[in-house]
């Protein structure tokens, strides 16, 4: 069986993924900070804000990664 075509699409899918979940965690981060209308953010703000970062730095590494094959 021949295996598919290496698109470009196909090698960034995981980065692209991971930034999307990234930028979704940073949504959530700013409505856990302003529930109030002002900025108090709390210990789970401050979580989704971690991870969201984490979670970025990856999704980039395997985006500058792919882009380089």
């Amino acid at each position: 069986m021949p295996s598919p075509p290496d698109t470009l699409l196909r090698r960034c899918a995981l980065g692209l993924w991971f930034c999307a979940i990234a930028a979704l965690g940073l949504l959530q981060f700013h409505a856990r900070a302003f529930e109030d209308g002002r900025f108090e953010p709390n210990a789970i703000a401050w979580t989704w804000l971690g991870g969201s970062v984490v979670l970025g730095g990856l999704g980039l590494v395997l985006l500058v990664r792919a882009l380089r094959r």
